[in-house]
């Protein structure tokens, strides 16, 4: 069974606090390049020293961005001092003339695919939104892998051809089918 991502609506809420946080820092230090790229870059950064936060996304249902000041203080405290750490480093070395792709977290592919495999596999139908459930959950128990270039499909492909790393996240994905009670616990 091959998943689109169409096929499903999911959000990483720490996308909204990484945007808000490398706002935050530019506003502390306005020297150097803050165009779009480059906050891109910053959030793509910082995204990937964060725990994520994906959710579910139901079109009818507002989705309201999580914010800072949401977060505990320990979480608030790590979330702006990547963000420090990202803005500075696309300061030293800004991407401009690099081919760019939207911000995107890489490892949504590879976990894509290996669900798509399990579902086929297990002879799982389910539905638009308990695909969302599902995909919120297995990436949620992976580390990001955000990249701004169209590379990031090529660094997915390497995660799947290790074996620890496929394993890890098939691993996950029967995990959390079982936690949601669409595959019974003794599979």
């Amino acid at each position: 069974m091959k998943i689109k991502p169409g096929d499903y609506a999911i959000h990483n809420r720490m996308e909204d606090v990484a945007k808000q946080a490398v706002a935050l820092v530019l506003e502390e230090h306005d020297a150097g390049c803050s165009c779009r790229m480059c906050r891109e870059d910053m959030q793509s950064l910082l995204l990937n020293q964060l725990p994520p936060r994906y959710v579910s996304v139901v079109p009818s249902i507002p989705l309201e961005p999580l914010r800072m000041e949401e977060l505990e203080a320990e979480t608030a405290a790590k979330v702006m001092w990547e963000a420090r750490r990202a803005v500075s480093l696309v300061r030293k070395s800004p991407r401009h003339e690099h081919d760019r792709s939207p911000m995107q977290n890489c490892t949504e592919s590879m976990a894509r695919s290996a669900l798509g495999e399990v579902l086929a596999q297990e002879q799982l139908e389910v539905s638009r939104e308990q695909l969302g459930w599902i995909m919120a959950e297995i990436l949620n128990e992976l580390p990001p892998h955000y990249t701004t270039s169209f590379q990031g499909d090529a660094f997915a492909r390497t995660a799947e051809l290790d074996w620890g790393s496929l394993a890890k996240t098939y691993s996950i994905i029967y995990n959390v089918l079982k936690r949601l009670a669409l595959i019974p616990a003794h599979s």
